[in-house]
């Protein structure tokens, strides 16, 4: 079974598959997208936009919908309907809180500066303060007692806020530590951060 997974040269929304595919131990091929060969390619992309995963003769679309078929396929999904919503919940959440940094992050100088102090002093400690209890509540882990998507999902995103911010964000959130530690443990994800290429983000 072949993976194929269509994505920009940077963490952004692709970064939470490449986590799910290297926890999964699963060889696939990274296409990293340049920002001037995208519109030639767009068309050809469902909705017209990535992460774009083909596999299993498949085309899928959407961030947390790939990530959830894969951790259903590599068994990091919940056993019943109520644990499978307690890891949507915590995956909705963690995307939210990414929504609110990249949505400052692509603001112009003026506005960035404007809103910067609200956001750090109060946006994003209500966000990992709620994420921290959670980890705190589940031994080290988002949704419930067992390592699922929703972890690795969370821990990929986090990096790629922490490039846009600037800074480690959970750095004084140690529950949140130990999920990070426990996903980045992985085999398959160590190795892919052996080789993973240095991010590209385009000037807009």
């Amino acid at each position: 079974m072949s993976y194929k997974l269509n994505y920009f040269t940077f963490k952004g929304l692709g970064e939470p598959v490449r986590f799910m595919l290297a926890y999964g131990n699963t060889e696939f091929i990274d296409n990293r997208v340049e920002w001037e060969d995208w519109p030639n390619l767009k068309p050809s992309m469902p909705l017209g936009q990535m992460p774009v995963l083909e596999a299993d003769g498949e085309v899928f679309h959407h961030c947390i919908p790939i990530c959830r078929y894969l951790g259903n396929k590599f068994n990091l999904a919940g056993e019943n309907s109520l644990e499978n919503y307690k890891i949507d919940c915590v995956a909705e959440t963690v995307n939210e809180f990414r929504g609110k940094i990249a949505m400052w992050y692509y603001y112009d100088k003026q506005v960035k500066d404007e809103k910067y102090e609200k956001l750090i002093n109060e946006v994003i400690p209500f966000y990992l303060e709620k994420l921290e209890q959670k980890a705190k509540e589940n031994g080290g882990l988002l949704a419930i007692n067992k390592i699922t998507w929703a972890d690795v999902y969370a821990i990929a995103v986090l990096e790629y806020c922490n490039v846009l911010m600037g800074c480690d964000l959970i750095a004084n959130y140690p529950n949140l530590k130990k999920v990070y530690e426990k996903v980045m443990a992985a085999e398959g994800v160590k190795k892919y951060l052996a080789t993973r290429p240095e991010d590209k983000i385009p000037s807009f």
